[in-house]
């Protein structure tokens, strides 16, 4: 657990605080700090009633905190949840609850890192509305469907003939995985509620956004524009990077794998990171999605292993 200094801590009015200046050294995002506040408190503002009520009305109102001055506990906890990449803040958002013995408040059934994510998802949602061609969008949180209860059910629907009003449609159940479904328990329960939603809604297509990667994920989707799993994403990237060859194995070499760098090549080139070290992110991609390899000096691998893998 982070610790916070008992210098960098104060009770004012009877309200616990922690220093702006803590508060800027924990936080990898805030290097142009006015900006931070500016872009997080846009976010803020769409977060559910029963959060902006724990706030303090300077903050709701845009206030920017001094830089070297103090911010309400409350108000911390409020931008870090709801800031740009929030995931890198969980150590400081766990540090502050602890010590203040504060935790935002949630919708009933919903974490409160789900909550955030939610805002972004419809913030996302809203971006992708205004595409040139009609897209229609219907978000719904918390359905339940046969036995569970998803995250997030969202309908996509387009014209296929405008002039006829004939329309199609996409579903997706979004499913916001957080630290506990690494987890055994959670992995057997999940495992279990994804077969009986594949078998009972083969229709709709099944999401899941680690907590970790949900910036990467949100990233994927507005720049394809399309919903898509992550791990189909890094299968696709692994195919372009494969030599074409036959059998039931396939290779990547280093030389190989620079064609998943080729933003002409691989349409998720952006996801990649690593082009002086082709090798060991392929592998990091491999283990991500499960695949085990052998890596003698290129990379091999089961060819049928990624066949339930498709962008």
């Amino acid at each position: 657990m982070l610790n916070i200094p008992d210098s960098d801590w104060r009770i004012i009015g009877g309200v616990p605080h922690i220093s702006v200046a803590f508060l800027r050294k924990k936080t990898p995002q805030t290097v142009r700090f006015t900006q931070w506040v500016q872009r997080t408190h846009a976010n803020l503002l769409k977060a559910p009633e029963n959060v902006l009520s724990c706030c303090t009305s300077g903050l709701i109102e845009g206030d920017i905190p001094d830089k070297n001055g103090w911010i309400s506990a409350c108000d911390a906890l409020a931008l870090l949840t709801y800031s740009i990449h929030s995931s890198q803040n969980e150590p400081l958002i766990d540090a502050i609850g602890q010590k203040a013995g504060l935790e935002l408040p949630v919708r009933p059934g919903e974490s409160r890192l789900e909550g955030q994510f939610g805002v972004k998802l419809r913030d996302l949602i809203t971006e992708l509305r205004n595409q040139p061609h009609f897209v229609h969008y219907e978000l719904e949180q918390q359905k339940t469907i046969g036995p569970y209860r998803v995250d997030f059910f969202l309908t996509e629907q387009w014209y296929t003939d405008m002039a006829k009003g004939e329309t199609a449609k996409r579903q997706f159940i979004i499913e916001f995985d957080e630290a506990a479904h690494r987890s055994t328990r959670y992995q057997l329960n999940d495992k279990r509620r994804d077969r009986w939603l594949r078998e009972n809604r083969p229709d709709v297509t099944l999401i899941r956004v680690r907590h970790e990667e949900q910036e990467i994920w949100l990233q994927a989707v507005r720049h394809l524009k399309r919903f898509i799993r992550m791990e189909d994403c890094y299968a696709h990237c692994l195919r372009i990077a494969c030599i074409n060859d036959t059998g039931l194995e396939s290779r990547i070499s280093s030389i190989s794998a620079q064609k998943a760098y080729d933003a002409a090549q691989n349409e998720c080139s952006f996801l990649l990171k690593s082009p002086r070290q082709p090798l060991k992110e392929m592998g990091n991609l491999l283990n991500r999605i499960g695949i085990p390899f052998d890596k003698p000096r290129d990379i091999h691998f089961r060819r049928k292993k990624m066949n339930s893998y498709a962008i």
